[in-house]
């Protein structure tokens, strides 16, 4: 497990307490695959990589709030900020952990104690150098700001009593009070976010709320424009200190202009049209149109996530969790993945995904299951049969949500649904200002990212008010675990708990597919990642 690359085998035998040896032998990822569906544009010519050029890329989205890492709870947020920041390590397509701002590591003490060589040379963007005092810095605003990833290292030592030892300008340990399978994971600049590098010098001359809007990171690329809900510009930073094998400059590209697009139709035709060269997701809806397009190529990667249909707890009927069964037994997931998606989704069971193979299983408890005539009795039972509620969502979500409307609508309730922008969506769900809502968790390697943040009592992302002493013992139990098979069996009793008590009705794993045209070249397709320090433009 030790640096600065932990290959493929070692991620599958070793890791996969980590989460991530369920991606192994997934249709759709992997280095060598070449457009199409296998989700990596080509690489090279005989000449090599074009420098220069501007990708416009479209974001499904209605804007991109907040940029600041620890702070992300969206995940097409941490698309953007991927490329703008460093972690201590990253993920690639084939499943490799290896070195990104640290060169070297080594794991000891049980797997409690980390220990980082970073790299030397390293500049933030406004040119301040990187040592590890940063690190330091990092983790402990991630902690004592208590940001959404700071869960992520609830079993780390308290930072200023041995949690983060700087030992030089160029080493640092980390040390945990106990043995942390996903941690490696979580020190991701992707999927992470706990440690992903920040300037405490920007931070601090600009203020958070700046910082979150126009951050100054390490990475390839740095901004120069953010128009909240318009755009973002993003120029490659001219001293970023990766290059290629070929030892040329990284990145190719001179800059990116991300555009947020909401309207699935719209996003599409900008990519069949030529007016974006990249869209960061395709809207299954609108799969199809894609692969049709003569110019256009469909990137597929596995999907880590889940979807579900989210109850407030905190408004009636839905603290009850008789209604909330007798809900789950009047929807249809496989229904709602053929009209909300067109059948390019897998219908979930529980919150744990295909794609995460050594935790998965075919045969899950058959709590939600679909059982229209019990559900409704189980309904009037309860006095919630015949309940008026909205579906909160935004336009990108307006399909999934008619789809879910007109089956409960069926089972006799009186649903209505209630439109908002995306910025209002999140800071509504956040607040617990909703009825019900679809969400999930996205581009989550390890199955505590999608678990530990929603389940638990405190969690950061328990926008269902969701509360179980239980459940809270097995997500602690479940970290703990280094042998996957033990760990496996953990999450498979914590997953069997969340089935039978509904905090969310499971619906979907949906794959993760982008879209670029055929012009855009060397995007490396890591699950639910848009990194494009290696993308060029063959003009």
């Amino acid at each position: 497990m030790s640096g600065p690359v932990v290959d493929r085998r070692t991620t599958i035998s070793l890791l996969g307490a980590a989460g991530m040896g369920g991606l192994a032998g997934c249709s759709g990822g992997g280095g060598g695959d070449s457009g199409g569906d296998g989700g990596t544009t080509s690489g090279t010519t005989q000449s090599g990589p074009k420098m220069g050029g501007r990708l416009q890329a479209g974001w499904f989205t209605g804007s991109i709030d907040t940029l600041d890492p620890p702070y992300i709870s969206v995940g097409q947020y941490f698309q953007v900020a991927a490329n703008i920041f460093n972690g201590l390590v990253t993920l690639t397509t084939d499943l490799t952990i290896e070195g990104d701002l640290a060169k070297d590591w080594t794991i000891s003490d049980g797997g409690k104690k980390f220990t980082f060589d970073l790299r030397e040379g390293v500049t933030f963007h406004n040119g301040t150098e990187f040592t590890a005092d940063d690190v330091k810095y990092t983790i402990n605003r991630t902690i004592e700001n208590k940001t959404p990833a700071a869960g992520k290292l609830s079993t780390l030592e308290p930072v200023d009593q041995g949690g983060v030892v700087v030992k030089d300008d160029y080493t640092v340990e980390l040390n945990f009070e106990k043995a942390m399978a996903p941690a490696l994971v979580y020190l991701t600049r992707g999927p992470g976010r706990a440690a992903t590098i920040v300037c405490k010098e920007a931070i601090e001359e600009m203020g958070r709320e700046q910082y979150s809007i126009t951050p100054v990171g390490t990475g390839p690329f740095e901004v120069v424009e953010h128009d909240v809900g318009s755009g973002i510009k993003l120029d490659a930073y001219e001293d970023y200190f990766d290059t290629d094998s070929e030892d040329r400059q990284l990145p190719y590209l001179d800059g990116i202009d991300i555009n947020p697009i909401p309207e699935p139709a719209t996003l599409v035709s900008a990519i069949r049209g030529g007016d974006v060269d990249f869209t960061n997701l395709v809207p299954l809806q609108n799969v199809s149109q894609v692969e049709q397009a003569s110019e256009v190529e469909k990137l597929r990667a596995p999907g880590v996530n889940w979807y579900g249909l989210a109850m407030n707890q905190t408004r009636e009927p839905f603290g009850d969790k008789e209604v909330r069964r007798g809900i789950a037994k009047v929807v249809s997931s496989e229904k709602f993945v053929q009209s909300a998606y067109f059948g390019n989704a897998l219908a979930a069971q529980g919150p744990i995904n295909k794609a995460t193979r050594w935790a998965w299983r075919e045969d899950k408890p058959d709590d939600q299951a679909y059982a229209p005539e019990e559900g409704k009795q189980i309904l009037k039972d309860t006095g919630a049969y015949g309940a008026s509620f909205d579906i909160l969502t935004t336009s990108s979500s307006l399909r999934a949500a008619k789809a879910m409307r007109q089956q409960l609508n069926a089972a006799g309730f009186d649903v209505s649904i209630e439109q908002v922008t995306a910025s209002t969506y999140w800071s509504r769900y956040q607040a617990l200002d909703y009825d019900v809502t679809i969400s999930g968790s996205v581009g989550d390697p390890d199955p505590d990212q999608s678990l530990w943040n929603f389940y638990r009592k405190d969690g950061s992302w328990n926008w269902t008010s969701y509360e179980d002493d239980t459940v809270h013992q097995l997500l602690a139990e479940q970290r703990r675990a280094l042998d996957r098979d033990q760990r496996a069996k953990v999450l498979q009793k914590l997953e069997d708990r969340l089935i039978a008590d509904v905090p969310h009705v499971y619906l979907s794993h949906r794959d993760d597919l982008a879209a670029a045209r055929k012009r855009v070249r060397g995007f490396e397709h890591v699950p639910y990642m848009r990194n494009f320090h290696t993308v060029w433009l063959d003009e």
